[in-house]
């Protein structure tokens, strides 16, 4: 799911790569070793309520996850106050590396759950941000 085109930026983690993410962020539960099993190890880390990425700005918490193929899929709700409390992000690896790709960020639950779960292969229907 990687495209070649599209942003990539530093992150404060040693391993990872920000895709369509730019300012600096920390992925706590990030492997700091890259194995043949490191989705999976990365994965068992992500449990509901954990911090999944946080940066000067923002701090996102672990609602769900799943693991596809050689993807891994996040939802996430922003601790505090936000205008888009809802994101999701996709993780894929190459050459040892953890990319961390920012996929959108949604008003609503419903929206990001329906783009989480079409990342993951299942169809959750229309929301309202499909609209806005």
């Amino acid at each position: 799911m990687l495209n070649q085109d599209e942003p990539l930026s530093p992150s404060l983690t040693p391993l990872a790569v920000q895709v369509r993410w730019k300012v600096p962020t920390e992925f706590p539960a990030c492997p700091e070793e890259f194995t043949d099993d490191a989705l999976l190890l990365y994965e068992s880390r992500l449990s509901f309520g954990s911090v999944f990425a946080r940066n000067q700005f923002s701090t996102s918490l672990v609602v769900d996850r799943r693991l596809r193929d050689d993807d891994l899929i996040v939802l996430t709700r922003f601790a505090g106050e936000a205008i888009k409390d809802w994101a999701v992000a996709h993780i894929s690896t190459r050459d040892g590396l953890f990319y961390h790709r920012s996929e959108f960020t949604f008003f609503s639950l419903n929206g990001a759950l329906k783009h989480f779960c079409e990342l993951a292969g299942e169809d959750l229907g229309d929301s309202i941000d499909d609209y806005c």
